[in-house]
């Protein structure tokens, strides 16, 4: 139970880590523009080679040991641009580089420990409210209203519905609502 909260508080830090990089390309930027590091004359490499610019979607993919996986996209930094493949597998040398071109790089890794795509559904407040199964931390309060469900459906909410993987909670709250 401590490690899968572990991997859950290390999985919260890597997404503020990566809305915190994407924020700072952004405003570093924008800092940039009408000067010298903001031209693409910089861009270092021979032509026929593939290489990092500034629109390359740099694409990471966590495997977990339950079969469920995380993708986070992010654009380069600045200075990863015109770099080759062997320079971006040097600098992610912990990661796996499944695919590189000009315009995606996918890298994947393993992860020893569940993923975070285990929920239980129940209703507070009077709507349909999402927990993470593990940690009982909420993920999000639905607009679907209580009232809107079937005795039988209530029912089940009150003991919890519990749902595994993204994609099968974004159909289940769908069909709620149809």
């Amino acid at each position: 139970m401590r490690g899968i909260k572990i991997c859950f508080i290390a999985l919260m830090g890597i997404g503020a880590a990566s809305l915190g990089g994407w924020l700072g390309y952004v405003n570093g930027m924008e800092g940039e523009k009408n000067t010298v590091y903001g031209s693409p004359a910089l861009a270092v490499g021979s032509p026929k080679e593939q290489t990092v610019g500034e629109n390359t979607v740099m694409e990471f993919v966590y495997n977990y040991n339950d079969g469920f996986s995380e993708t986070v996209e992010r654009l380069p930094q600045y200075y990863m641009y015109g770099w080759n493949r062997e320079n971006v597998a040097d600098a992610y040398d912990t990661w796996q580089m499944t695919s590189f071109s000009d315009k995606r790089i996918v890298f994947n890794k393993n992860m020893n420990c569940p993923s975070s795509q285990h929920y239980t559904l129940k209703i507070d407040n009077g709507y349909v409210v999402v927990y993470y199964r593990e940690s009982d931390a909420l993920k999000e309060i639905t607009s679907t209203p209580a009232a809107s469900l079937s005795d039988a459906d209530k029912k089940l909410f009150e003991q919890g519905v519990d749902i595994d993987g993204e994609l099968n909670l974004m159909r289940y709250l769908e069909s709620l609502e149809t």
